[in-house]
């Protein structure tokens, strides 16, 4: 009787271990967008490259690091924005079929390792932007006055996992940001609100 409850455990825990993101399990992901406008005879050009550092404490709750660039390419000059967020997400509503009590089902989720799923998450960081405002000199007057300013950043987000592969996924981010102010740069608060796709891959089991 003991053996076969050891054996029945040990299969259990086998079982359990070979689901997704459990603790432990780390993500990296990535997603990139370009654009050009072009308007009266002069282009402009945005691109922008957000990536993703995930690791699970449990199956449904994880600490994201996320950094984002964005680069702006004018004739005149190039500006540079940089925004960095780190926070918890916890998915809230699970959309995987892990769950399904068919024999058929549970033998060919038991090799995956990604899960989909709808995620909220709250995150603070530090928004940092490359630039040249007027400042006023008593004597040469206004002078461009180049440099990174930089101040903090909060943000809350619901966004979604759908797995891909055995490993890999697609992820949504619905973002929005508060951005505190930093002169004389910016004298008031910012708000901002981001969309991202992307995708992400178990780097680690």
């Amino acid at each position: 009787m003991l053996r076969r409850a050891l054996i029945i455990i040990v299969i259990f825990v086998i079982y359990s271990e070979s689901f997704a993101q459990k603790r432990g399990s780390q993500e990296m992901g990535l997603s990139v967008s370009f654009w050009s406008i072009t308007e009266n005879d002069s282009a402009r050009s945005n691109f922008n490259l957000t990536g993703v550092f995930a690791t699970y404490f449990t199956r449904d709750f994880l600490f994201e690091f996320e950094p984002m660039a964005s680069i702006q390419i004018k004739p005149e000059k190039t500006e540079l924005t940089g925004l960095i967020m780190a926070g918890l997400s916890k998915r809230i509503i699970d959309v995987s079929n892990m769950d399904r009590t068919s024999s058929t089902s549970t033998w060919r989720r038991k090799n995956e390792h990604t899960t989909a799923g709808i995620y909220g998450s709250v995150s603070g960081g530090i928004w940092a932007e490359r630039a040249d405002p007027l400042i006023f000199d008593p004597e040469e007057g206004y002078i461009p006055d180049t440099k990174i300013y930089a101040a903090p950043a909060l943000a809350v987000a619901l966004g979604t996992h759908s797995a891909l592969g055995s490993l890999t996924n697609i992820r949504t981010k619905f973002q929005f940001v508060y951005l505190m102010p930093r002169p004389p740069l910016h004298e008031e608060p910012r708000t901002m609100f981001t969309i991202t796709v992307g995708f992400g891959v178990i780097t680690r089991l």
